[in-house]
């Protein structure tokens, strides 16, 4: 069971990434107490200052879509695990809500440098680490032999697979590509990295 302080808080971030994915940093606390439905008081009592709050919901955002080891399995085929992986990668980035968390990140680099930091190491790097140590232990199997550093591998296959959807999304325009078209994209991504391996 939830204690009620905790599910105050969790209500204040919930409207606060509602509001920030919504107006981005501008938003007020007098907002975000509203829509939470709490004083803003309560609001002040979990989260010091909006800096807190907006860093504490960027956070809180990667760690809900984070990737995580559970999603590649060294007893499957290499191929259609990274495949998988890619696609899902790529979908993740094509959320409302994660394209929005992210331009909120970039958006922030000058005036709030810790912020981006912050989303750097709780979003980008956690899952850059998850396929470099995948890609390491396929390495040590043999089942692949990598021509480089494990993480500048996974980097490689990680821009690989942003791909021009989200290349494009990032920017607010849509590629139009299918889903079909995607998928055959991110099988070519494999294909052409374990040529190389």
């Amino acid at each position: 069971m939830i204690h009620k302080s905790e599910q105050k808080r969790l209500q204040i971030l919930k409207a606060a990434g509602q509001l920030f994915c919504q107006h981005g940093y501008k938003v007020s606390m007098d907002q975000i107490a509203k829509l939470a439905d709490v004083s803003k008081q309560t609001v002040y009592s979990h989260f010091k200052t909006k800096d807190q709050l907006f860093e504490t919901c960027i956070q809180y955002r990667c760690e809900q879509r984070a990737i995580d080891e559970s999603t590649l399995s060294l007893e499957s085929p290499i191929k259609s695990t990274l495949v998988e992986f890619g696609v899902r990668f790529q979908n993740m980035h094509l959320e409302d809500q994660v394209l929005q968390t992210f331009r909120n990140a970039v958006g922030q680099v000058q005036s709030h440098p810790k912020i981006s930091a912050l989303y750097l190491k709780s979003g980008p790097e956690k899952t850059l680490h998850v396929l470099a140590n995948y890609l390491q232990r396929h390495h040590e199997k043999g089942t692949i032999c990598l021509p480089n550093h494990s993480e500048n591998a996974a980097m490689q296959l990680l821009l690989m697979f942003h791909g021009k959807a989200t290349y494009w999304a990032f920017l607010g325009e849509d590629s139009t590509q299918t889903e079909a078209q995607r998928k055959q994209y991110i099988e070519e991504c494999v294909s052409l990295f374990l040529a190389n391996c």
